[in-house]
Formats: structure tokens, C-alpha cells, sequence
């Protein structure tokens, strides 16, 4: 759980040391955390793709289409 909500790096250190173990010893968990590493990452790119402006020729392009 501590995983999969990014919470790890904040658990108390008994927590930390014991899901490290843990995952140094369980491949399934281990690929569980990469696929969940994955994850973040491609959500973020996505969320970087709505923060930017629309290209400045964006409403021509959009009304040739409509044409």
C-alpha cells in the first residue's frame, strides 16, 4: 500500500525498512512498484500536454478541418 500510494518516503522508518525488505525479496512487488513508477510518469507527460498554450495558428487549423 505504501507503494502504490507514494507514501513510502513518508511512513516511519520501521515501515520504510520493513516495505524495503520486503520488496528486495518479492519480485512481483517489485515489478508492482515499476509498473506504478510507469504509471506517474505517464500521467505526468500527459498533464505537461494540457499546461501548454494552443499553437497560435491552433483555431485556423481547427476551422480549415471543419471546412
Amino acid at each position: 500500500m505504501l507503494v502504490s500510494t507514494g507514501q513510502l518516503a513518508d511512513a516511519p522508518m520501521t515501515r520504510r525498512i520493513g516495505a524495503r525488505m520486503h520488496l528486495a525479496m518479492c519480485r512481483h512487488c517489485r515489478a508492482f512498484r515499476r509498473q506504478i513508477e510507469a504509471l506517474v510518469r505517464a500521467a505526468q507527460a500527459a498533464g505537461l500536454a494540457f499546461e501548454r498554450e494552443p499553437a497560435s495558428d491552433f483555431e485556423e487549423r481547427i476551422l480549415s478541418c471543419l471546412r
